[in-house]
């Protein structure tokens, strides 16, 4: 019975001396300067914000190439809209010396219709002061220097 008790009372103190240890070790690890947590999580932290500024650089270099050749591709599109502008410059330049040239027409048109009406109105007194056989003789002498006109252009 002795030697029960006295593994029994032996085990309690045992115990409670592995078990003083255990939350001395404890408290022991937990008042520690932290130097080594410390560094080690200054050292994961400094990484990490070496990795965040690494991957945010890489970010914006290819943002930068986007740009880049977007702008390009811009400069490309305002070219080639340069090009059309300057086409219709010159069509709008050709269509106005056409219609410089049309008006031009239009005024040599209106001046030799006014000259062929003077003309026909003479024509139309000559003949009302010729009489009937006057208009005959006319008719002829105007068939004659056609035929004569008809000669001297087709046949010479």
């Amino acid at each position: 019975m002795r030697n029960m008790k006295n593994t029994v009372v032996a085990g309690k103190e045992l115990d409670i001396k592995s078990t003083s240890n255990v939350n001395g070790m404890c408290h022991e690890l937990m008042t520690l300067p932290n130097s080594h947590q410390t560094d080690r999580s200054n050292q994961y932290a400094t990484q990490d914000n070496d990795d965040f500024i690494s991957l945010e650089s890489n970010k914006q270099v290819l943002l930068i190439k986007q740009q880049d050749e977007e702008l390009n591709e811009l400069s490309a599109s305002v070219e080639r809209i340069g090009g059309v502008g300057l086409t219709i410059h010159e069509e709008l330049l050709a269509q106005d010396s056409i219609e410089k040239i049309i008006d031009d027409l239009g005024t040599e048109m209106e001046s030799t219709s006014n000259r062929l009406d003077f003309v026909q109105k003479k024509v139309a007194v000559v003949m009302k002061k010729a009489g009937a056989k006057g208009q005959i003789m006319m008719i002829l002498f105007l068939v004659v220097l056609f035929i004569v006109l008809f000669v001297l252009v087709f046949l010479t």
